[in-house]
């Protein structure tokens, strides 16, 4: 009995070492991106249904930590935080609920829902992140479209985007209002291009 005593006892204490050493886990807040600050387009919507296909990215963008180039070519993300979907995902349904708001087009959907649709717009994320240059902190968002015809798979217009949103706070939340705002931005740039390109498609 003594010695069940004595081993119950030393696995109890070797329990305790091994728990005391286990890191901590990381205290995480996770963010969405607020809702798109586009106005209704005043012009009739366009006859064309639009699929926005989630934009490809390096393996370094897909995940859903909110990232920083804190100086040179080096990516790392905030610790702590993180989106409530891969940075791709996170855009798309930005620029779906932006294109949806601003009217412009017949319908607009996703490739998860596989819907008939007339055209597609296709992307390349190249950067979705805080960049540090000397004094100057911006939000950056590049990327690549193509509007595409789903029948010939032909590319009807391409080109590439670029927004730079200055920041005066580094802190989390006002990254998140800068990235949101540089989404806004890319939005619009992307719902001029594509609805001045599809009006002169059409007139042709």
């Amino acid at each position: 009995m003594t010695r069940i005593r004595l081993a119950a006892g030393l696995l109890g204490l070797t329990l305790m070492s091994a728990c005391s050493v286990l890191p901590e886990s990381e205290p995480l807040t996770t963010y969405q991106l607020p809702a798109p600050r586009l106005a209704t387009s005043s012009q009739p919507p366009l006859p064309h249904s639009l699929r926005i296909i989630t934009p490809a990215a390096s393996y370094a963008l897909q995940t859903p930590r909110i990232m920083v180039t804190p100086e040179g070519n080096t990516l790392t993300s905030y610790q702590g935080a993180r989106w409530t979907d891969p940075n791709p995902v996170l855009l798309r349904e930005h620029l779906v609920q932006a294109f949806q708001q601003s009217g412009s087009f017949k319908s607009v959907s996703t490739e998860v829902h596989a819907l008939q649709t007339d055209i597609q717009l296709y992307s390349d994320l190249r950067q979705f992140q805080t960049l540090y240059r000397g004094d100057s902190v911006s939000a950056i968002i590049e990327l690549d479209a193509k509007l595409v015809d789903p029948g010939s798979r032909g590319v009807i217009a391409s080109r590439h985007f670029r927004v730079s949103q200055p920041l005066t706070d580094t802190a989390v939340p006002a990254v998140v209002d800068g990235l949101s705002s540089a989404a806004d931005t890319l939005a619009q740039q992307l719902l001029d291009w594509s609805r001045a390109t599809l009006r002169q498609d059409q007139a042709q």
